[in-house]
């Protein structure tokens, strides 16, 4: 066991400053998208029960969630990090797509999509959390 968390050490200390720097930094990111996405309900929330005049915020502030997804993209490869974390923030950016594409279909069945896919993707921005998380603690012998 203690010659295992060695080698893990010993295999960190190989690891290049940038990347580590950009595998932490994805981690990030990754926190900083689930809570805007969070952000973005909030705000729709309050469009919806305290003043529509804040769909205006809601849609301004969803225009910039797709950046934090190419930061995440670019951040990935900077740090050699596994497949599943240059497709998440892909499929993420596809199902934005979808929130553009049903968010002016009031009173449709593709309107109420809207807020099924807004889940989905909070749900996968957690996800995205998860694994860097466990990249991070992995690179770092299990102990942050």
């Amino acid at each position: 066991m203690y010659s295992a968390q060695v080698e893990k050490r010993d295999n960190r200390d190989s690891v290049p400053t940038h990347v580590q720097w950009a595998t932490y930094s994805y981690l990030g990111a990754a926190v900083l998208l689930t809570a805007s996405v969070l952000i973005q309900i909030y705000i729709a929330g309050m469009a919806v029960f305290v003043d529509p005049a804040r769909w205006s915020s809601h849609v301004s502030f969803g225009n910039i969630l797709p950046v934090v997804l190419l930061i995440l993209f670019v951040l990935a490869f900077l740090g050699r990090l596994p497949r599943i974390h240059k497709g998440l923030p892909i499929v993420i950016f596809l199902l934005f797509f979808i929130q553009f594409a049903t968010a002016h279909r009031f009173g449709s069945l593709v309107g109420a999509i809207h807020p099924v896919n807004g889940v989905v993707i909070f749900w996968l921005s957690t996800i995205t959390v998860q694994r860097a998380w466990a990249e991070v603690t992995a690179n770092r012998g299990g102990v942050l």
